[in-house]
């Protein structure tokens, strides 16, 4: 049987995304106190109306005590009214933080490889997170008016009567324990219905991204199969739910009909021994069927399921969220070089590769295997090698994206972790917004004559001058923008970054010769380490020592020294001469290409 997880992370996750929320909460807690106010003295107010006034013989002391009640009423319709605007204060700061935490955890397990990812943690933003949001503000609109109602009844009647409230509140006690208790069932249940769910979730993503092998191999059945029988399970897990959830009816019976039943019996007796007047035993049955009895069904009807499943879901949203906001790295020994790699002696400030293995997949063959490196501070290093040899996967790892799967990455001592090196990819990113606040992204501080340095450097000065300038808005990057324009802005984002280390893969693909040469030029002279995935000769020829991947032995030289001595290298630069464009040279100065 599933055993109740814990619910202390899910409480913890819910306080901490609900941080800053102190003053609507405090403006909800004032209106809940006014809403009280009719369940705290209407039957108390109608004893009143009866003993001194309907059954005294003075009708208009009567009225007056139920116009004090028509009074209330009114201020609790206000009260309701006004405490919604506290309550989205609450609920949409908390939608907001709860999806923040959860990208970051999602993020920081994949990219550290702590679990894998796939279609549940779509589910969990999509579905989890709104049902967290829309289930706290159903509590906040149910179960905040249910608990002052009670305790208000409950503080009513024992001010009009003790004796009557001793007959309720026994039964009504035994109610609650029984309801408590059955609850452990019915969030071990949706805790099953949960799990199923994201089940029907995995099985359906894993058979759509495999369609294609599905077909070829014949293996429709089976994977139709699969998704019934996760369909299947499902749907069993929700009949368990509603099965014990069932527990409602005999909870309200015990704890609010046999109360009214107890007083109705009783009442006729004591009234004539003198001990409770005729208005508190009317009073005493207002409580109970006004308030008590539907505080009852809603306590055990939508406010427990509301609860159960805010629990569930809180529990498996901290699981899925949980990553420090800051991890700090831990010092890492590094290994004893292997023999037959590169290797040099390393130096403070030193960007360090020490046996380094990566696989895409436990099963998978190693991309990279036993690489050792050193990258000097300050050095401009050109990584070349044929497509698919693990080039790009090297950069993502030198900028701590990505996790090896043995060895170390090292700078200054520390493992590598993603901010503390600039990796400009492929495929350049501008969002919408102004020109100025896409160059200012890494650098928010960043002065206009800064700026403007940054911007000659890289050559984008002509195409900053063409959007406008800096307060110029880009609201459709993507079909305003070239691809080599939006690799210009990036590349000045990044020149005009802190960053001591940056790493270019393909990062100029789409800039045409010249325009390249200035770009990686302006970084080459820039103060720092400079990292260069080479797609064309001329970005090998720039740089002071090449990296050439090329099976399980690296080889690593000067430009010059390679051509000479590796005829692996020497083909790589045949080939590249062979496809290297025949249009007519390109004026100093030219611009991206639009596409």
């Amino acid at each position: 049987m599933t055993e109740i997880a814990d619910w202390r992370p899910g409480l913890r996750l819910l306080r901490a995304a609900l941080r800053g929320t102190r003053a609507p909460a405090l403006r909800v807690a004032a209106w809940s106190a006014v809403e009280a106010a009719p369940a705290l003295a209407s039957g108390w107010v109608l004893g009143r109306a009866l003993d001194q006034g309907f059954l005294d013989g003075r009708p208009a002391t009567g009225l007056a005590w139920l116009a004090l009640l028509g009074v209330l009423y009114a201020l609790r319709a206000a009260a309701e009214r006004a405490v919604f605007e506290p309550l989205s204060h609450i609920v949409e700061p908390l939608r907001d933080e709860l999806v923040r935490r959860l990208v970051h955890g999602t993020l920081y397990a994949a990219v550290h490889r702590v679990r894998a990812a796939d279609a549940t943690d779509v589910a969990r933003l999509t579905g989890q997170v709104d049902a967290v949001r829309g289930i706290v503000g159903a509590l906040l609109r149910t179960a905040r008016p249910l608990a002052v109602t009670l305790v208000a009844a409950l503080t009513g009647l024992a001010v009009l009567d003790p004796l009557l409230a001793a007959l309720v509140g026994v039964p009504l006690a035994v109610a609650v324990v029984i309801f408590l208790v059955s609850m452990r069932t019915v969030i071990r249940r949706r805790q099953s219905h949960l799990a199923a769910e994201e089940r029907v979730a995995a099985v359906t993503g894993e058979v759509l991204a495999a369609g294609r092998d599905i077909t070829a191999l014949g293996a429709e059945e089976r994977a139709a199969s699969d998704v019934e029988d996760a369909a299947d399970a499902s749907v069993a897990t929700a009949l368990a739910v509603a099965r014990a959830s069932a527990v409602r009816t005999p909870v309200v019976l015990l704890g609010g009909q046999l109360p009214v039943l107890l007083i109705l019996l009783t009442g006729p007796a004591l009234v004539q021994r003198g001990g409770v007047s005729a208005g508190a035993v009317v009073g005493a049955v207002m409580y109970v069927t006004v308030y008590l009895v539907p505080a009852l069904e809603l306590m055990t009807g939508s406010v427990a399921g509301y609860w159960s499943q805010l629990r569930v879901l809180s529990g498996r949203l901290a699981a899925a969220s949980d990553a420090p906001d800051d991890p700090v790295p831990v010092p890492v020994p590094v290994p004893v070089p292997a023999p037959g790699v590169v290797a040099e002696a390393p130096r403070e400030g030193d960007l360090e590769v020490r046996n380094l293995t990566f696989a895409y997949g436990p099963h998978a063959a190693p991309v990279l295997r036993g690489l050792d490196l050193v990258v000097p501070s300050g050095d401009h290093l050109a990584i070349v090698g044929p497509s698919g040899i693990g080039k790009s996967t090297l950069a993502g790892l030198l900028a701590g994206v990505e996790t090896p799967l043995k060895g170390t990455v090292t700078m200054a001592g520390q493992p590598v972790r993603p901010g503390r090196v600039a990796l400009l990819p492929q495929e350049a990113y501008v969002f919408p917004g102004t020109v100025g606040d896409n160059l200012r992204y890494l650098a928010p501080d960043l002065d206009t004559a800064a700026l403007d340095r940054a911007v000659a450097a890289v050559g984008a000065r002509e195409l900053v001058a063409r959007l406008g300038g800096y307060d110029a808005e880009v609201p459709d990057p993507a079909g305003t923008l070239s691809s080599g324009e939006r690799q210009l802005i990036a590349l000045a984002r990044v020149y005009a970054s802190p960053a001591r280390v940056v790493v270019l893969d393909e990062a100029t693909s789409h800039l045409d010769m010249a325009a390249e040469a200035v770009a990686e030029t302006a970084f080459a002279a820039r103060p720092g380490t400079l990292v260069v995935i080479a797609h064309r000769l001329t970005t090998a020829a720039r740089a002071r020592r090449v990296l050439l991947l090329d099976g399980e032995r690296p080889v690593l030289g000067s430009h010059a020294e390679l051509s000479a001595t590796s005829p692996a290298y020497a083909a790589l630069v045949g080939h590249w001469t062979a496809q290297a464009p025949r249009s007519p040279q390109v004026p100093q100065g030219a611009r991206a290409g639009r596409p």
